[in-house]
Protein backbone atom coordinates (compact mmCIF):
# COMPACT_ATOMS: atom_id res chain seq x y z
CA UNK A 1 0.00 0.00 0.00
CA UNK A 2 1.56 3.28 -1.14
CA UNK A 3 0.92 6.03 1.41
CA UNK A 4 2.03 9.60 2.05
CA UNK A 5 4.35 10.67 4.88
CA UNK A 6 1.33 12.11 6.70
CA UNK A 7 -0.54 8.81 6.37
CA UNK A 8 2.50 6.91 7.63
CA UNK A 9 2.52 9.10 10.75
CA UNK A 10 -1.21 8.50 11.25
CA UNK A 11 -0.82 4.74 10.79
CA UNK A 12 2.04 4.53 13.29
CA UNK A 13 0.10 6.67 15.78
CA UNK A 14 -3.04 4.53 15.67
CA UNK A 15 -1.17 1.22 15.47
CA UNK A 16 0.49 2.22 18.73
CA UNK A 17 -2.84 3.21 20.33
CA UNK A 18 -4.85 0.27 18.98
CA UNK A 19 -5.10 -1.74 22.21
CA UNK A 20 -6.05 1.30 24.30
CA UNK A 21 -8.17 3.06 21.65
CA UNK A 22 -11.60 2.22 23.07
CA UNK A 23 -10.52 3.16 26.59
CA UNK A 24 -8.89 6.43 25.44
CA UNK A 25 -12.07 7.53 23.70
CA UNK A 26 -14.35 6.43 26.52
CA UNK A 27 -16.24 3.76 24.59
CA UNK A 28 -16.99 1.91 27.84
CA UNK A 29 -18.60 4.98 29.42
CA UNK A 30 -22.45 4.94 29.49
CA UNK A 31 -22.75 8.53 28.25
CA UNK A 32 -20.33 7.86 25.38
CA UNK A 33 -22.33 4.76 24.44
CA UNK A 34 -25.48 6.88 24.49
CA UNK A 35 -23.86 9.40 22.11
CA UNK A 36 -22.61 6.65 19.80
CA UNK A 37 -26.11 5.18 19.61
CA UNK A 38 -27.58 8.62 18.90
CA UNK A 39 -25.06 9.41 16.16
CA UNK A 40 -25.42 5.96 14.63
CA UNK A 41 -29.17 6.56 14.40
CA UNK A 42 -28.43 9.77 12.47
CA UNK A 43 -26.61 7.93 9.68
CA UNK A 44 -29.14 5.09 9.72
CA UNK A 45 -32.01 7.57 9.34
CA UNK A 46 -30.12 9.45 6.61
CA UNK A 47 -29.66 6.27 4.59
CA UNK A 48 -33.33 5.34 4.96
CA UNK A 49 -34.64 8.84 4.20
CA UNK A 50 -32.29 9.95 1.42
CA UNK A 51 -30.57 6.82 0.13
CA UNK A 52 -31.50 4.08 -2.31
CA UNK A 53 -34.68 2.07 -1.76
CA UNK A 54 -32.70 -1.04 -2.59
CA UNK A 55 -32.10 -3.09 0.58
CA UNK A 56 -28.89 -4.56 -0.83
CA UNK A 57 -26.63 -1.51 -1.05
CA UNK A 58 -22.89 -1.00 -0.68
CA UNK A 59 -21.76 1.15 2.24
CA UNK A 60 -18.18 2.35 2.79
CA UNK A 61 -16.96 3.63 6.15
CA UNK A 62 -13.77 5.69 5.99
CA UNK A 63 -11.56 5.59 9.11
CA UNK A 64 -13.65 2.88 10.75
CA UNK A 65 -11.29 2.54 13.73
CA UNK A 66 -12.19 -0.35 16.03
CA UNK A 67 -15.57 -0.85 14.35
CA UNK A 68 -17.74 0.76 17.02
CA UNK A 69 -19.99 2.51 14.50
CA UNK A 70 -19.50 -0.20 11.88
CA UNK A 71 -21.38 -2.79 13.89
CA UNK A 72 -24.38 -0.48 14.35
CA UNK A 73 -24.63 0.01 10.59
CA UNK A 74 -24.09 -3.69 9.86
CA UNK A 75 -26.88 -4.65 12.27
CA UNK A 76 -29.31 -2.13 10.77
CA UNK A 77 -28.59 -3.09 7.15
CA UNK A 78 -28.02 -6.88 7.24
CA UNK A 79 -28.67 -7.33 3.51
CA UNK A 80 -26.12 -4.70 2.53
CA UNK A 81 -22.37 -5.00 2.01
CA UNK A 82 -20.39 -2.92 4.50
CA UNK A 83 -16.74 -2.00 3.88
CA UNK A 84 -14.73 -0.68 6.82
CA UNK A 85 -11.55 1.08 5.68
CA UNK A 86 -8.73 2.26 7.93
CA UNK A 87 -5.04 3.12 7.51
CA UNK A 88 -4.11 1.17 10.67
CA UNK A 89 -3.86 -2.65 10.38
CA UNK A 90 -3.66 -2.99 14.18
CA UNK A 91 -6.89 -1.04 14.66
CA UNK A 92 -8.58 -3.26 12.08
CA UNK A 93 -7.67 -6.43 13.98
CA UNK A 94 -9.78 -5.16 16.88
CA UNK A 95 -12.58 -4.13 14.50
CA UNK A 96 -12.66 -7.63 13.00
CA UNK A 97 -13.11 -9.19 16.43
CA UNK A 98 -15.75 -6.66 17.42
CA UNK A 99 -17.77 -7.25 14.23
CA UNK A 100 -17.14 -11.00 13.90
CA UNK A 101 -20.83 -11.92 14.03
CA UNK A 102 -21.71 -9.53 11.20
CA UNK A 103 -20.98 -11.50 8.03
CA UNK A 104 -21.84 -8.54 5.79
CA UNK A 105 -18.75 -6.60 6.89
CA UNK A 106 -15.36 -6.61 5.16
CA UNK A 107 -12.40 -4.63 6.49
CA UNK A 108 -9.76 -3.03 4.26
CA UNK A 109 -6.35 -1.65 5.28
CA UNK A 110 -6.07 1.08 2.65
CA UNK A 111 -5.64 4.80 2.13
CA UNK A 112 -8.73 7.02 2.07
CA UNK A 113 -7.22 8.58 -1.07
CA UNK A 114 -6.89 5.22 -2.86
CA UNK A 115 -9.57 2.81 -1.65
CA UNK A 116 -9.08 0.28 -4.42
CA UNK A 117 -12.85 0.09 -4.94
CA UNK A 118 -14.50 0.26 -8.35
CA UNK A 119 -15.64 3.56 -9.80
CA UNK A 120 -19.29 4.39 -8.96
CA UNK A 121 -19.69 1.22 -6.88
CA UNK A 122 -20.70 2.70 -3.49
CA UNK A 123 -24.18 3.90 -2.46
CA UNK A 124 -23.23 5.46 0.89
CA UNK A 125 -19.86 6.76 2.10
CA UNK A 126 -19.62 7.80 5.74
CA UNK A 127 -17.23 8.32 8.63
CA UNK A 128 -17.08 9.46 12.22
CA UNK A 129 -14.29 11.85 13.21
CA UNK A 130 -12.01 11.11 10.26
CA UNK A 131 -12.25 14.00 7.75
CA UNK A 132 -10.16 16.24 10.00
CA UNK A 133 -7.27 13.78 9.58
CA UNK A 134 -7.34 14.04 5.78
CA UNK A 135 -6.31 16.24 2.89
CA UNK A 136 -9.89 17.17 1.98
CA UNK A 137 -9.22 17.92 -1.68
CA UNK A 138 -7.56 14.55 -2.28
CA UNK A 139 -10.28 12.74 -0.37
CA UNK A 140 -13.06 14.60 -2.19
CA UNK A 141 -11.79 13.29 -5.52
CA UNK A 142 -11.73 9.67 -4.33
CA UNK A 143 -15.15 10.00 -2.67
CA UNK A 144 -16.59 11.40 -5.89
CA UNK A 145 -15.00 8.58 -7.89
CA UNK A 146 -16.33 5.65 -5.83
CA UNK A 147 -19.83 7.01 -5.11
CA UNK A 148 -22.68 6.28 -7.48
CA UNK A 149 -24.63 9.25 -8.87
CA UNK A 150 -26.89 10.54 -6.04
CA UNK A 151 -24.81 8.52 -3.56
CA UNK A 152 -24.76 9.81 0.03
CA UNK A 153 -21.81 11.38 1.84
CA UNK A 154 -22.21 11.57 5.64
CA UNK A 155 -19.69 12.63 8.28
CA UNK A 156 -19.57 13.57 11.96
CA UNK A 157 -16.56 15.74 12.81
CA UNK A 158 -15.10 17.93 15.60
CA UNK A 159 -16.36 21.47 15.10
CA UNK A 160 -13.66 24.11 14.73
CA UNK A 161 -16.11 26.83 15.83
CA UNK A 162 -16.51 25.25 19.26
CA UNK A 163 -14.13 27.05 21.68
CA UNK A 164 -13.11 23.89 23.54
CA UNK A 165 -12.46 21.96 20.32
CA UNK A 166 -10.42 24.87 18.97
CA UNK A 167 -8.37 25.04 22.19
CA UNK A 168 -7.61 21.31 22.14
CA UNK A 169 -6.75 21.13 18.44
CA UNK A 170 -4.44 24.17 18.66
CA UNK A 171 -2.60 23.02 21.81
CA UNK A 172 -0.04 20.21 21.25
CA UNK A 173 0.00 19.20 24.93
CA UNK A 174 -3.78 18.82 25.08
CA UNK A 175 -3.76 16.85 21.83
CA UNK A 176 -1.25 14.40 23.29
CA UNK A 177 -3.24 14.05 26.52
CA UNK A 178 -6.45 13.04 24.74
CA UNK A 179 -4.69 10.85 22.16
CA UNK A 180 -4.96 13.03 19.04
CA UNK A 181 -2.49 12.48 16.23
CA UNK A 182 -0.04 15.37 15.58
CA UNK A 183 -1.52 16.53 12.27
CA UNK A 184 -5.24 16.44 12.94
CA UNK A 185 -7.32 19.61 13.11
CA UNK A 186 -11.13 20.15 12.96
CA UNK A 187 -13.86 20.96 10.44
CA UNK A 188 -15.36 24.41 9.91
CA UNK A 189 -19.11 24.07 9.16
CA UNK A 190 -19.06 27.46 7.41
CA UNK A 191 -16.53 26.37 4.77
CA UNK A 192 -17.09 22.63 4.30
CA UNK A 193 -19.64 23.16 1.53
CA UNK A 194 -17.12 25.06 -0.61
CA UNK A 195 -14.64 22.18 -0.18
CA UNK A 196 -17.09 19.45 -1.17
CA UNK A 197 -17.46 20.56 -4.77
CA UNK A 198 -19.58 18.34 -7.03
CA UNK A 199 -21.72 17.40 -4.03
CA UNK A 200 -25.12 18.85 -3.14
CA UNK A 201 -25.75 19.86 0.46
CA UNK A 202 -28.67 18.16 2.18
CA UNK A 203 -27.91 19.33 5.70
CA UNK A 204 -25.17 20.74 7.96
CA UNK A 205 -25.85 20.86 11.69
CA UNK A 206 -23.97 20.90 14.98
CA UNK A 207 -24.61 18.99 18.20
CA UNK A 208 -23.03 18.07 21.54
CA UNK A 209 -23.26 21.21 23.65
CA UNK A 210 -22.46 19.42 26.91
CA UNK A 211 -19.03 18.50 28.30
CA UNK A 212 -19.32 14.90 29.60
CA UNK A 213 -17.81 15.52 33.05
CA UNK A 214 -17.57 12.14 34.76
CA UNK A 215 -18.70 13.29 38.22
CA UNK A 216 -22.22 13.94 36.88
CA UNK A 217 -24.52 10.89 36.72
CA UNK A 218 -25.49 9.49 33.33
CA UNK A 219 -29.21 10.34 33.54
CA UNK A 220 -28.42 13.97 34.40
CA UNK A 221 -26.04 14.35 31.44
CA UNK A 222 -28.52 12.71 29.09
CA UNK A 223 -31.33 15.06 30.15
CA UNK A 224 -29.11 18.15 29.85
CA UNK A 225 -27.93 16.98 26.43
CA UNK A 226 -31.54 16.51 25.30
CA UNK A 227 -32.55 20.00 26.47
CA UNK A 228 -29.48 21.84 25.16
CA UNK A 229 -29.70 20.36 21.67
CA UNK A 230 -33.27 21.57 21.32
CA UNK A 231 -32.64 25.02 22.80
CA UNK A 232 -29.27 25.71 21.15
CA UNK A 233 -30.58 24.75 17.71
CA UNK A 234 -32.91 27.78 17.83
CA UNK A 235 -30.32 30.38 18.88
CA UNK A 236 -28.36 32.11 16.07
CA UNK A 237 -24.56 31.74 16.33
CA UNK A 238 -24.89 29.34 19.27
CA UNK A 239 -26.34 26.76 16.88
CA UNK A 240 -23.01 26.83 15.01
CA UNK A 241 -20.92 26.02 18.08
CA UNK A 242 -21.78 22.47 19.10
CA UNK A 243 -18.80 20.23 19.77
CA UNK A 244 -19.51 18.17 16.65
CA UNK A 245 -20.65 19.04 13.15
CA UNK A 246 -22.74 16.64 11.08
CA UNK A 247 -22.62 16.98 7.29
CA UNK A 248 -24.90 15.22 4.81
CA UNK A 249 -24.33 15.66 1.08
CA UNK A 250 -25.36 13.88 -2.09
CA UNK A 251 -23.25 13.37 -5.20
CA UNK A 252 -24.53 15.28 -8.21
CA UNK A 253 -26.12 13.13 -10.88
Amino acid sequence: MKITIGEKTEREHFDMLANSYDVNYGYMDPFTKYKINKKSKKIIDAIRNFGSNNKSIKILEIGCGTGEYTRHIAKSFPESSIYGLDISPQILEIAKRKCAKHKNVKFIAKSAYDTGLKTESIDVLFGFYVLHHLDLEKFRKEAYRVLKPSGLLFFYEPNLLNPIVFLIKSTPLLKRIIGDSPGEWAINPLTIQSILKNFVKINISTSEYIIPIKVFPFDFKRKIDFILERVAAKIPLVNQMGGSVCVLFKKKQ
